[in-house]
């Protein structure tokens, strides 16, 4: 196999296994927390759920995809 499908296929195994903990840290946490609790705990205005269920994963998500396009990925010089 050539070099550069190695590593595009390295690049998107990554990019999968980040997106599968994700989303399976946010429907584990939202469905565990959101539903059929009495008292909404509040944190910065939000629903602690959504807080630590949706908005901690998008930012970790968005640290990721950046440290992955500037640090990780490599060009193929032709």
């Amino acid at each position: 196999m050539p070099s550069a499908f190695r590593r595009a296929r390295r690049e998107a195994l990554h990019i999968l296994v980040a997106w599968g903990i994700c989303m399976i840290w946010t429907i584990g946490y939202c469905a565990f927390f959101a539903y059929g609790s009495g008292d909404i705990g509040l944190l910065w205005g939000m629903p602690r759920w959504v807080v630590f269920g949706i908005a901690l994963p998008w930012v970790i998500a968005t640290l990721y995809s950046l440290w992955f396009a500037l640090f990780y990925m490599k060009a193929e010089d032709p």
